[in-house]
C-alpha cells in the first residue's frame, strides 16, 4: 500500500556521488553515510517495519483469540514439556524479565500455563503448560503458520531459506547487544 511506504528522505538525484562528477567521498551523504539517507536503506528501520507487518499478519490470523505473537512463542517453548523458571523462559524467547512475567501472568490467568514455587529454590517460580494450553497451541498452530507463510510469500523457496539464514546470522552475531539476549 502506498501509505505503508515511508516518504523518501533523499531525492534520487542526491543519493550517493553525483554522476559524472568527482565527489570527495563517494559514500558521503547529507549528514553521514549516503546509504542511510533514505529510510529504506537502513537495516534497523526495515527490520522494525517488517516486525510491524508481521505483528499485523499474526493479529489478523489469530483474530478473536486474544493472543500475541510473544504469548504464542512462550507457549511454544513450554509445549516441549519442560518446566522453566520465569527468567530462563524469558531468555529462551528473547524478552526481558518484566515482559516475561507479564506474559506468563496473562497465560496463567487464561488457564494455559501454571506458575508455582520451585521445589529447589523457593524464590524462583516454575512455569509449565497446562493440558488446555497444549490444546490451544495445537489449535493456533495453523493460524501461526498462515501468518508466517503470508509474510514470506513474496519470496520464492530459495529466497525464503536465504532470508532466514541471513536473519539467524544477524541475530547470532548481535544477540549480546539486545536488552534481552536469547540464551
Amino acid at each position: 500500500m502506498a501509505q505503508d511506504r515511508p516518504e523518501q528522505t533523499t531525492p534520487p538525484q542526491d543519493r550517493g556521488a553525483p554522476q559524472g562528477s568527482q565527489a570527495a567521498e563517494p559514500d558521503e551523504g547529507r549528514f553521514g553515510q549516503a546509504r542511510y539517507d533514505d529510510l529504506l536503506g537502513r537495516p534497523g528501520y526495515l527490520v522494525r517495519r517488517l516486525h510491524q507487518i508481521h505483528m499485523g499478519l499474526f493479529a489478523e490470523a489469530c483474530d478473536g483469540l486474544d493472543l500475541t505473537a510473544v504469548q504464542y512463542a512462550v507457549l511454544s517453548v513450554l509445549y516441549v514439556g519442560e518446566a522453566f523458571d520465569q527468567l530462563s523462559l524469558s531468555k529462551a524467547v528473547g524478552i526481558d524479565r518484566t515482559s516475561g512475567a507479564d506474559v506468563i501472568k496473562r497465560l496463567v490467568r487464561r488457564g494455559l500455563a501454571t506458575r508455582d514455587a520451585s521445589l529447589e529454590d523457593r524464590r524462583a517460580r516454575v512455569v509449565r503448560i497446562t493440558d488446555e494450553g497444549r490444546r490451544f497451541v495445537r489449535g493456533v498452530r495453523p493460524k501461526m503458520e498462515a501468518a508466517q507463510d503470508r509474510l514470506v510469500a513474496p519470496l520464492d523457496a530459495g529466497e525464503q531459506e536465504a532470508f532466514l539464514q541471513l536473519l539467524r546470522k544477524l541475530i547470532e552475531a548481535n544477540n549480546e547487544h539486545s536488552r534481552a539476549p536469547m540464551k
